[in-house]
């Protein structure tokens, strides 16, 4: 069974300050996930445990990239008719990213790429990263929407779904996280996200009743490899483009489709 790398170790809770010397570190990856109920197979840390993921493998191939402390809270008002989901407001979440994002600066650092992996959090990521961009001239980028990309990417190879806390965010976290997931309890449930021309903004248990939807059953950690890599090799060639042309607007058409 594929399992989630480890080295060359990026987080920054895990490095000592000697470790941050030598690593020339020039950008930041800040994951920004969710608190929220993902039915009996899935931890409340799943999308948290996605951004995470990403990101640490976008910093392994990017090179002198520290992926920072994830934001385990969301912008999750749309999930609070199920049990524990925590949020936090759109106003709060473009507090953090920037009081963080003036951190890194701080510290010498003005690249910083956003990897979101729950719907409620580009809006206020996107935000945040006006002012940055404003206030600091800090270069920021933001990375959304996997499960959309993934699909695009591996159809039809994979059976990639945007489900909430279906198919391929249960392989997801069976390959980054599996000691957290209940294959066992999962179950196949209608399809509830498709293309539409507008988003329609409220409530999730209209849209999904039992809270999580998708062909759950059908996931697995192979699956789960297949986005990660799929993803990483789209976006990492971007970001390394963007390091050529200094990360400034404009400098993004670079030829390669997200």
């Amino acid at each position: 069974m594929p399992a989630r790398p480890t080295t060359p170790e990026v987080r920054l809770e895990r490095l000592t300050s000697q470790a941050i010397e030598d690593g020339s570190f020039d950008k930041a990856i800040l994951p920004v996930g969710a608190t929220e109920y993902h039915g009996p197979h899935l931890p409340y840390g799943t999308d948290t445990i996605g951004a995470e993921t990403l990101a640490e493998a976008f910093a392994r191939q990017l090179g002198k990239t520290l992926v920072l402390p994830s934001l385990g809270y969301g912008v999750s008002h749309h999930h609070m008719a199920w049990p524990w989901t925590m949020s936090i407001r759109p106003d709060t979440m473009i507090a953090i990213i920037q009081d963080i994002a003036e951190s890194v600066i701080h510290h010498g650092v003005q690249k910083l790429l956003i990897v979101t992996a729950h719907d409620g959090n580009p809006g206020p990521a996107e935000a945040a990263a006006r002012i940055l961009s404003q206030e600091h001239d800090m270069s920021v980028a933001i990375f959304s929407g996997w499960q959309g990309k993934a699909r695009k990417l591996l159809t039809p190879k994979w059976d990639i779904d945007e489900d909430h806390a279906g198919q391929s965010e249960l392989s997801m976290v069976l390959y980054a996280a599996p000691e957290t997931a209940r294959l066992d309890l999962a179950t196949d449930q209608p399809n509830q996200f498709m293309n539409h021309p507008i988003d329609v903004i409220g409530g999730f248990e209209g849209t999904v009743p039992l809270g999580f939807s998708g062909n759950a059953s059908a996931a697995s950690a192979e699956e789960g490899a297949a986005i990660v890599e799929a993803l990483t090799e789209l976006i990492v060639p971007f970001l390394k483009d963007l390091d050529r042309q200094g990360w400034k607007r404009g400098s993004w058409m670079s030829g390669i489709e997200a």
